[in-house]
């Protein structure tokens, strides 16, 4: 039985999923002219005598009460709390407006009311996948989570948190969510943080079959003095390759090895036989300046990898395009440009493959050729511009910053930036900006 209620007895609620509405003077001004066209659904209120909670409805309730009506008509339901927050819940999805922050509160309401997921299931029409999803986003630190979704420049989706689930610690997500400029560059962060976890696990399954092997671990300052010439390697194992089984490693008897975690790697090591000439003042200099500049290629070697792994993404659509790819053409063209290396086909087919191209086998030449040729013309630049400066260095003969080479790298991360890519350490960015401390300024030959 449909009856007339005062608004004023008639409250928002509490559990209502939904905390912000759209369009409510619209709605308010066609109340005003027609009247309230359907019913509300209500409750009494527990707390309150004579009241009402609205179940389906609020939003006309707000409109009611912005248009100055007096009564409501209300169909008053027996529901428990449970088949309130679902009602509530299924009624505001069918509405496909409510944000992410609302879906995920409102799961995790109805599960904590007693339904289950199967439950869920049957009533919402979406899969298991699709509600665990939710829950997993409802985990997550829920102000933050307002604080990135009601900021227009931040531009959250759905497909972009979804990365996140990938990444165990829920600390960790919440980090990376916090850290993330926008959403493209939280897929981005997120995907690196899984990437980081499996080498970090691949890392510890190598440590322990060194130690097994009797592999002792480097001294603290091998990790500094490895390209010192103190240090020779005997043998690497990357952290993006498969495990080997076993550690094997050809020495002499009488050579002590170590291993030594060094960026994406595993490296064994031993110390460098003594040679007794002792070495120069000019000497030294020259093998402190060759020992800062392979630092400087190995942490370059790595970003190369790492900007490899991004435009990779963008490639298979994990990471939208931005609309502006006109500019982005041009600013990718001038940084092939200022390159002084020659954009080859063989030079996209190592790209894609992962390795040079002459050491692919026909299989991976096929596949990374019909890669090529869906390619558009901002992926292929994007590829052509990470090959053009595959060689360049960032120090000139001395160990000094190259300028020109570091502006040419900026261009580059600042078009890579537009797709959501962020530098994987402040080390980084040094490197690229000149400013970090392995680079060798040499004021007294510089000031001539």
């Amino acid at each position: 039985m449909i009856q007339e209620i005062d608004i004023s007895k008639l409250k928002v609620h509490p559990k209502n999923v939904r905390k912000a509405y759209n369009n409510i003077d619209e709605l308010a001004d066609s109340i005003k002219a027609q009247g309230i066209l359907q019913n509300l659904t209500v409750v009494p209120d527990p707390d309150e005598d004579g009241c009402y909670l609205v179940v389906i409805g609020n939003r006309r309730l707000t409109a009611a009460k912005k248009a100055g009506l007096k009564t409501a008509p209300c169909y008053v339901a027996d529901m428990d709390e449970k088949d309130q927050a679902s009602t509530m819940l299924l009624e505001n999805m069918q509405r496909d407006d409510l944000t992410i922050y609302e879906q995920a509160q409102g799961f995790q309401m109805v599960l904590d009311l007693g339904e289950t997921v199967e439950g869920l299931c049957k009533k919402t029409g979406l899969s298991k996948t699709t509600i665990n999803r939710r829950l997993n986003i409802a985990k997550l630190d829920q102000n933050l989570l307002s604080e990135k979704e009601n900021d227009g420049e931040f531009q959250l989706q759905l497909k972009d948190l979804y990365e996140l689930e990938k990444v165990k610690d829920i600390e960790k997500r919440n980090e990376i969510l916090s850290k993330a400029t926008d959403s493209n560059d939280l897929a981005w962060r997120a995907r690196n943080a899984v990437l980081e976890a499996k080498r970090e696990d691949a890392k510890k399954k190598i440590i322990k079959m060194a130690e097994k092997a009797g592999i002792e671990k480097a001294p603290d300052q091998a990790s500094s003095e490895i390209y010192t010439g103190k240090w020779e390697t005997v043998k690497t194992y990357s952290l993006d390759e498969d495990i080997p089984e076993k550690i094997e490693v050809e020495c002499g008897e009488k050579d002590k090895i170590y291993y030594l975690a060094y960026y994406r790697e595993v490296k064994i090591i031993r110390k460098t036989k003594k040679v007794k000439k002792e070495k120069t003042p000019e000497e030294l200099k020259r093998d402190e300046k060759d020992s800062r500049k392979k630092k400087i290629k190995a942490i370059a070697k790595n970003m190369a990898a790492s900007r490899r792994e991004f435009i990779l993404n963008i490639i298979s659509g994990k990471i939208d395009t931005p609309k502006d790819t006109d500019d982005l053409q041009l600013r990718l063209w001038d940084v092939m440009r200022k390159s002084s290396s020659f954009v080859s086909n063989s030079g996209f087919t190592g790209f894609i493959a992962g390795k040079d191209s002459y050491n692919c086998t026909p299989e991976e030449k096929e596949s990374a050729e019909e890669t090529i040729e869906k390619l558009s013309v901002v992926e292929q630049e994007l590829i052509a511009s990470c090959n053009a400066l595959k060689d360049s260095e960032f120090t000139d003969w001395q160990g000094n910053y190259k300028k020109e080479t570091g502006e040419t790298f900026k261009e580059l991360y600042a078009v890579l930036k537009k797709f959501g890519y962020s530098y994987n350490s402040d080390e980084e960015q040094k490197i690229v900006e000149g400013t970090h401390e392995l680079y060798f300024y040499d004021e007294e030959e510089n000031n001539k």
